[in-house]
């Protein structure tokens, strides 16, 4: 079956973080929700996950795809995911990397079934400028990156082999 909408990627998109996330995060609750159609700000207000996160969180009126939380009693750890049906092109990663530096979540990554348009691969790979992934270059922490990759329908996952990111190796 192939995705005729974008907003049927979700479920399936979710469910793969959702386990990302356990497997990843196994001390923490995790919760992962579609955002596509709530700004992240009203969803955190509605389901009350406050503890933990940025102070300017009310301000982040932002319709990111996918989110997803793992939280303990002192650690709010954050997951975004845009999604999109065609290549990925710079423009979605434009979009991508401005959520992710209003946000600065832990992980986010960008999914495609078709993967990189060949502009977008070609400045990734073989120009090797990885840095336009970096969202959060800061010399006291390691630096966090956007993940571009090919999402795999039939496995209802990412393909690994696919995966471009920074050096953070946060999606390895």
């Amino acid at each position: 079956m192939t995705y005729r909408l974008e907003s049927e990627m979700y479920p399936d998109v979710c469910g793969w973080l959702r386990q990302f996330l356990i497997d990843r995060h196994r001390d923490s609750r995790i919760d992962v929700f579609d955002t596509s159609r709530k700004s992240l700000a009203r969803l955190i207000n509605e389901i009350g996950f406050v503890e933990n996160l940025r102070p300017e969180w009310p301000s982040w009126d932002i319709y990111v795809d996918i989110v997803g939380f793992a939280r303990t009693e002192t650690l709010t750890t954050i997951a975004l995911v845009e999604c999109k049906l065609g290549s990925l092109t710079l423009s979605h990663l434009s979009q991508t990397i401005g959520y992710t530096r209003i946000v600065l979540p832990f992980y986010s990554m960008l999914l495609s079934p078709v993967g990189c348009s060949s502009s977008l691969q070609s400045l990734l790979s073989t120009f090797d400028r990885i840095d336009v992934l970096d969202y959060s270059p800061n010399l006291k922490k390691i630096s966090k990156s956007v993940a571009v990759a090919r999402w795999d329908e039939g496995a209802q996952t990412i393909d690994r082999a696919s995966i471009i990111a920074g050096n953070d190796n946060t999606w390895r």
